[in-house]
């Protein structure tokens, strides 16, 4: 059996390690050949990150484990932790990292977070911590059928991690494509993708490590055109609070004008496309 004590704590701090050499090392580039960049919007970023470490740290991470200990207990039997298993685990969370992704992209609620994400018009490193305060605190529950499954806890926690560390090198401008990699893995032209507001790359490369789910639900996507970062309606500000509050504050709206508890319900879980003209007859000017 793994020992696997503490390993979830060497994986963030190795991540975060990873993230702030590679950032400097990008800055670098960028000051030495003066690259166009937004300093204020990478400076919105790092002040995202550091507060997103203690929110995490304090009350997401604890809110997560606790959460998958207390759905665990419904499993009808226990995987043991030894190496394969550990590769099946990740494998498994990669697989359901897909869907969480692909439902952020579709469901308010969950976009709502997300968004700060997406929202960073300068694609770089540093947009690889751009992370909402209070995601560690949900994104557990697409983990729950690992927890039913058989899983440890700790597995699922050190799988999700895994999972999301992969990701950090992807946000860069500064590797091109990857040839026949990009069949198989996510690099940072797929991630250049997602990231795009271009009509054509709207919510394609959904996957985390493996590009195979994209590929098999009809969301894999090339680059084939220069993407063009950051919303489809950009939010013009670089303060971390509105970044981080502005889509919920746009929900708030939904709901104080919805006129039953329907339309209260699609406000804040309907899909981002739910627009019955109906709804929209009354409500012409929501922003």
């Amino acid at each position: 059996m793994l020992d696997l004590t503490g390993i979830e704590g060497w994986i963030e701090q190795i991540d975060l390690i990873i993230l702030v050499v590679l950032a400097v090392i990008e800055i670098g580039i960028d000051l030495r050949y003066r690259n166009q960049r937004n300093y204020q919007d990478t400076a919105a970023n790092i002040a995202i990150a550091i507060v997103y470490i203690f929110t995490s740290t304090i009350v997401g991470y604890f809110l997560a484990f606790a959460g998958l200990k207390f759905v665990s207990q419904f499993s009808l039997w226990h995987i043991a932790i030894n190496g394969w298993n550990m590769i099946l685990a990740i494998a498994s969370a990669d697989f359901l990292y897909y869907w969480e992704h692909r439902i952020e992209h579709r469901i308010r609620f969950f976009w709502a977070y997300h968004n700060v994400h997406h929202s960073s018009t300068d694609y770089n490193l540093t947009v690889a911590s751009r992370l909402s305060w209070i995601e560690t605190g949900i994104l557990w529950i697409f983990y729950i059928p690992m927890a039913l499954l058989g899983f440890d806890p700790l597995v699922i926690f050190i799988a999700v991690q895994i999972t999301a560390a992969y990701q950090t090198w992807i946000h860069t401008q500064k590797i091109g494509r990857l040839g026949i990699l990009e069949k198989m893995i996510n690099t940072p032209a797929l991630h250049r993708v997602h990231h795009a507001a271009n009509p054509s790359y709207i919510d394609k490369n959904f996957g985390g490590i493996l590009m195979i789910w994209d590929r098999l639900f009809g969301t894999y996507r090339s680059e084939t055109e220069p993407p063009i970062y950051g919303l489809t309606e950009n939010i013009n500000t670089n303060n971390p609070l509105k970044i981080n509050a502005i889509e919920y504050q746009r929900i708030g709206k939904y709901i104080s004008r919805s006129k039953s508890w329907k339309e209260i319900w699609y406000s804040i879980f309907g899909t981002l496309d739910w627009q019955p003209q109906k709804y929209l007859a009354r409500h012409q000017n929501l922003d």
